[in-house]
């Protein structure tokens, strides 16, 4: 087997299995939501939708290496209509599939963070990086409407004239990994403002941050694509960027549920959850400023942690506990192991 069709049969099998994990934790995901927080939100529903797209894409991608991807120039067969297929093929499924699931879900991350919003200059920030994931996402989607004309020009060698397609999917991989870096760093922000020690924000900050390995990956990306400027084995070269490409979605998606199924890991496995006995509990409640504090229920709850029994308040706690995470009461565990 040659080094490129070991490329083609790695994008066949990263597309065939990274999905069925992002399938799994989305509903892992839902489970959580509807049985035991007993609610549904809105990032729940944003997931939803962008492991939809990244179905789509990597399906699209099993398709695209019967086309070449992965594959160097010399080995296509009838390269014109070959390359005319592939052409089209990563100009408008591709790009749409794609960039629409980045879209979503990013945009569930970053909803999901404004559930525990601290201060006015978190949320704008919030908002600020949202803005900028809707901008370049859509861009990216519909970018091949304009990127040559006429449109024919894309997939044909016809008269007429193209953007530079390098430096254009350079410039929005460019923003893709700096929204990673802000969703990677953002955490940091909600956590700071909680008294818990230093083992244990780190602990916190390692499921909330595992969008490292997305940073990772969005780095390696935009190196590839630097490379293909001027490259004639785009169906090669291109092969190894969408290869991370499919990687990267999927696994984004899996980073995106992970903070929401504490409550599960509680219920199934309690004796995985830290109990540290301390004189009150830690939660959300306890930021300065934080939109949870003014939960009537949280308040509430407050005022009646003296008792004995377990509280059963149940969304707004929820909230809370998965950000105190490692630094629980007894009775917040309890809750969840029932």
């Amino acid at each position: 087997m040659t080094k490129s069709n070991r490329l083609s049969t790695s994008i066949v099998l990263a597309s065939s299995i990274s999905p069925v994990f992002a399938l799994l934790f989305v509903g892992l995901r839902f489970y959580t939501a509807k049985v035991i927080l007993r609610s549904i939100h809105k990032d729940d529903w944003l997931i939803l939708v962008a492991l939809v797209f990244a179905v789509g894409y990597s399906i699209t991608e099993i398709i695209h290496t019967q086309y070449g991807l992965g594959l160097h120039t010399a080995e296509l067969d009838n390269i014109v209509e070959t390359y005319r297929i592939y052409m089209i093929i990563t100009g408008f499924p591709v790009n749409i599939f794609s960039n629409l699931s980045i879209l979503f879900t990013k945009g569930s991350i970053l909803v999901f963070y404004l559930r525990f919003s601290t201060s006015r200059a978190f949320a704008i920030t919030v908002y600020a990086a949202l803005v900028i994931v809707v901008g370049y996402c859509f861009a990216g989607a519909v970018g091949v409407l304009y990127a040559c004309q006429p449109i024919s020009k894309y997939w044909t060698f016809g008269p007429g004239h193209c953007v530079q397609a390098n430096a254009w999917g350079s410039s929005l991989i460019s923003l893709n990994v700096f929204t990673d870096a802000v969703i990677l760093v953002l955490p940091f922000w909600i956590l700071r403002p909680l008294r818990t020690g230093f083992v244990q924000r780190v602990a916190i900050a390692t499921v909330l941050g595992t969008g490292g390995f997305i940073l990772a990956v969005s780095i390696w990306r935009l190196i590839v694509n630097i490379e293909t400027f001027g490259n004639a084995e785009l169906t090669y070269k291109y092969g190894i960027n969408y290869l991370w490409l499919i990687i990267e979605i999927n696994v984004a998606i899996v980073c995106a549920c992970l903070p929401t199924l504490r409550a599960l890991v509680g219920r199934v496995m309690p004796c995985l959850l830290v109990v540290t006995p301390h004189p009150e509990p830690i939660g959300l409640d306890t930021i300065p400023n934080a939109r949870l504090s003014t939960d009537p229920e949280l308040a509430m709850e407050k005022g009646s942690s003296s008792s004995t029994e377990p509280s059963t308040t149940g969304i707004g706690s929820s909230r809370s506990s998965m950000f105190s995470g490692l630094h629980q009461t007894q009775s917040e565990d309890m809750r969840y192991a029932r």
